[in-house]
Parts: structure tokens; sequence; C-alpha cells
């Protein structure tokens, strides 16, 4: 994909300015313009796309944009996932009228969907716990057809902020991620069953339960073996069994099913696979209650006395055959990808020193390559910092997931801010080359993750990148549509919405052409 030429003046004008090949995908003529503001007009979309009332009374049509005096200062007697933009929005909406600066390339025709928390009482213990929100775009070649966002219709969402009953099987927030599998649309949260969302409207299906065979918890990171199709996942709880991982063959149905033994309770968010391996990381944070918790009810501590241990596993295979390795204690919520080369397993994970003690809740990240020596009985890991920038939620073209991958993608964060941290911009990080190209807002725009869209059958890193993005000067949020390859001239086209995105977690582009 050819870099966009470097231009000067205010970023609003910049990002209208599109070189010859983005151009013409995106508006399908034969000669090199300037994109001007435009709406996506609801006739352009295929198919009847009004509001199909799902969910309870969304508004429709056109909402009022909010005004900037309406933004209020930080208050710190509250906690900081109930303002500014980490607070829950208090409405579901419809747009069919969606205004679109720039253009948006005419390959995209899908649906991205991210998932969050959203918390429908007047407050939740932690950010982590709201109950969850998908947030979707309807894309249809070049054209904006429809923003919805929709409560995740749970089992805890129905209390509506009642005293819940301990969370596992259809006890779920359904709050963190999504993936499509075996056709179906899941909503994944930490613990708990995924509940199944309808792609055309985003309501909410019901728990899926893997036909009665998955056990009372599924976490939110599977991952999808590019060569056999397989998904691969686990979950985690607080009794018997602590760690499960499973094995989903295409159609979706639960293959292979293994009991991992732990000695304690651990949150465990996400792991890795290669080709032929799974690796498990076990940081110290345990399960439990003890008196000086950083946030009342909190279910997790920090036991700085406890290693982090790494595990691997042959790829669908006998825990029996798990091998453990120790290291310094440190915390890692997000692994960008591994793969293997040789005798060693390669991965690349965002460390964090610790979590959830007395630091911000998302202290500094830092990308760093653990290197795992598998040729001797004893594993041997050797630690790598690759970068100083301070990042997170990556992304990669999944195409190469655990496979050797040069491009990622990931979030910048921010812990100048009152909230003790905060989103900021996009880095692509070229892991051939150890280049980093960066977007910076400023401090009145935040983006959160994005999420890679290969372009057609394009070599690795050749696409877009979709993520929401929070304008604090009129509250209110867009969906940035970036060059993968030029991350730094910002984006090539902005979908401008109704209202503001609070920031969430993970989202997923649900092509067309996906099966």
């Amino acid at each position: 994909m050819s870099r966009r030429p470097q231009t000067s003046g205010h970023p609003l004008l910049r990002e209208t300015l599109l070189d010859r090949r983005a151009f013409l995908r995106s508006v399908g003529v034969g000669a090199v313009g300037v994109a001007t503001l435009g709406t996506g007009a609801l006739g352009a979309c295929s198919g009847d796309e009004r509001p199909s009332g799902a969910g309870p009374g969304p508004s429709t049509g056109r909402a009022p944009a909010v005004p900037a005096a309406s933004v209020q200062p930080y208050d710190p007697g509250r906690p900081y996932w109930q303002q500014g933009n980490f607070a829950p929005i208090d409405r579901e909406v419809v747009e069919t009228q969606l205004e679109v600066s720039g253009a948006i390339p005419a390959s995209l025709s899908g649906l991205y969907v991210r998932n969050g928390s959203n918390p429908t009482a007047a407050g939740s213990v932690h950010w982590f716990f709201g109950d969850g929100m998908v947030h979707g775009l309807r894309l249809e070649r070049g054209q904006a057809c429809w923003y919805r966002n929709r409560w995740v219709a749970t089992t805890m969402h129905a209390l509506d902020g009642r005293p819940a009953p301990v969370p596992g099987q259809d006890v779920s927030h359904a709050n963190v991620s999504l993936v499509h599998y075996g056709g179906r649309l899941l909503a994944l949260g930490e613990i708990g069953w995924p509940y199944e969302i309808a792609p055309d409207d985003l309501s909410t299906v019901g728990p899926w339960s893997f036909d009665g065979r998955l056990g009372p918890t599924m976490t939110a990171h599977p991952k999808i073996d590019p060569d056999t199709g397989q998904m691969h996942f686990f979950g985690y709880w607080t009794g018997d069994p602590l760690l499960t991982y499973y094995v989903a063959d295409t159609d979706g149905s639960l293959v292979h099913r293994e009991q991992i033994d732990l000695d304690v309770a651990l949150m465990v968010h996400d792991f890795a696979i290669t080709d032929r391996d799974v690796i498990f990381w076990l940081g110290p944070l345990r399960f439990g209650a003890p008196d000086d918790l950083l946030y009342p009810d909190w279910p997790f501590y920090w036991d700085a006395e406890r290693p982090t241990r790494i595990g691997i596993m042959p790829l669908g295979g006998a825990a029996s055959e798990m091998r453990w390795t120790e290291i310094e204690p440190c915390y890692v919520f997000h692994g960008l990808n591994a793969h293997r080369e040789g005798d060693d397993i390669v991965l690349h994970v965002h460390r964090l020193a610790s979590v959830f003690g007395t630091e911000p809740d998302f202290p500094p990240s830092q990308l760093t390559e653990w290197r795992l020596d598998t040729s001797r009985a004893e594993l041997r890991l050797r630690s790598t910092p690759l970068s100083d920038v301070n990042m997170d939620m990556p992304t990669i073209d999944r195409r190469y997931t655990g496979r050797p991958v040069r491009h990622a993608w990931c979030a910048t964060l921010s812990t100048d801010g009152p909230y003790g941290w905060e989103y900021a911009g996009l880095n692509h990080v070229d892991l051939g080359s150890g280049r980093d190209d960066r977007w910076d807002p400023g401090p009145m725009q935040t983006a959160g993750e994005a999420v890679f869209v290969a372009d057609g059958d394009s070599d690795d890193g050749e696409g877009w990148l979709l993520a929401f993005l929070y304008d604090r000067t009129v509250d209110r949020s867009s969906l940035g549509v970036f060059d993968a390859q030029a991350v730094a001239d910002g984006p090539i086209a902005r979908i401008h919405l109704p209202l503001r995105v609070p920031y969430g977690f993970h989202g997923l582009w649900l092509p067309d052409a996906d099966p």
C-alpha cells in the first residue's frame, strides 16, 4: 500500500487529502480529487436498514450533538470509570444518516463491532465489571449504512444493579471482546459463558455453551489457527477446575478439553498459540480479598511473593505434557502474537511490572520479546524490551496468528491525565525494523484499540485500521479509518457518530465474505 504524501495545515484538512490508490478505491473513478464532507445515505446500502426496534426502546434518526459545555470536569471524589469518556451512556441508539469526512475505502464491506463495559445501574465496583455493550457500524462499498449500540442482554444485565450470583455459566457480563466462529457472533466476558449476538441488529440471541459441553467459564481471547481453522481457548475459575483448555472445530463443536492443574486460583486473561504449541503466562494476580485492596469488593490482589509462570503444551495435546518455567513477578494482559523459530518459541507481549496494587489500573505497558528455549528439559526464557512507548491493546493481521508476523498496531496509553491512565493515540510497530509509526492526536482527541482489516489477499500489513476516536471538544466519537501503513498521517476517513462511544475493550471486523 502506497504512503500518502506528507501535507501541512490543519489536521482536518490533511485527512481529506488522499493518494491516488486510496481515492480510486474509495470513490471508484479514474481521477484524483479532494474528498469533501459527505453523508452516508441509507439508500446507498443494500436491504432494508430501517431501525429494527431491537432492544429496550432505542432512539432512532439523528441524535443531537452534545455541546462542549456539557463536558464535566474531573471529580477526584468519584471513581474514574464514572467520568469523562470512561463513563457509561444511558441509551441505545440507531442512526442511519451518518456524516463522513474523507472517503471510506470501497473495499470495506462488513460489520465493525466493539465490546465494552457500560453499567446500567448507578455504578459498578470497577470499570471491568459493567454490563456489556456492543457498538456496531455497518459499511457497504465505501458507504456508512448504520450505527447501533446495544446492551448485551445477559443475566447480569437483567438484574439492573441488584446483587448478582457468583459469575459463571449464563451469569456473565459478556463485556470484553467478540469472536465470529461456527456461524455465531459471540460476545465474550472474563468469566462465564459467551452470549450470541445477531449481526444484523446487534440484538442478543442468548447464552452459548457449545451445546452444553462448555464448563462454567470461557475467557475473552480465543485464537483461531489459520491452517486448521480450529479455535483454541480456555476458561479459568475460582474453584476446580482452575484452568481448562478447549479446542472447537470449524462447525463450532467442542472436540478437545484438558484440565490444567494449578495450586491457586489466578486471573488468566490471555494466552498464545504457535503452529504446534499452546503457551500460558500466569502472573501472580490471585483471587482473594485481603484488607488492603485498592477497591471495595475487588476480587483480585497482587501477590508479589509469587513468581510469574510460563507454561507450554502441545497444540491440541494433553495437559500432562505441560512444561513450566518461572520468572520474576510481572503481568501480561495481552499478548501480541507468538511463533516458532526452530527450538525457540518467540512471544511478543505487553509486560506490566504489576497490576492492582497501589499503581493506576493500567500502569505503563512495555512491548517485550520473550524467547523461550524448548530444546532442553528445563525451559529457559530470555526477556528483551522492544520499545519504550507506553502501549497495549495490540492487533495484528489474524491470518498470521501463531506464525511470524512483521506488523502490529497498538493503542498508546497516557498516565499524565486526571484518571490515572487513559487511551491516547495509535502506534504501528514494525517488528522487522523496530520502527514506530505513531499517530498522536494531541490532548483533545483519543483513540481506543484498532482492528486491522486486510486489503483483500494482500500481504501482512497491507490494509486498513478501524478504531473509535473520541473528541473532547464536542464530547462525541467517530470511527476512524486509517491506512495501516501510514498511521502517523492520521485517519483517511471519519464516520461521525451522534454520541460518544465510551472507552471499551476489544473489537472485530466481520467481512461480508466471512463464511
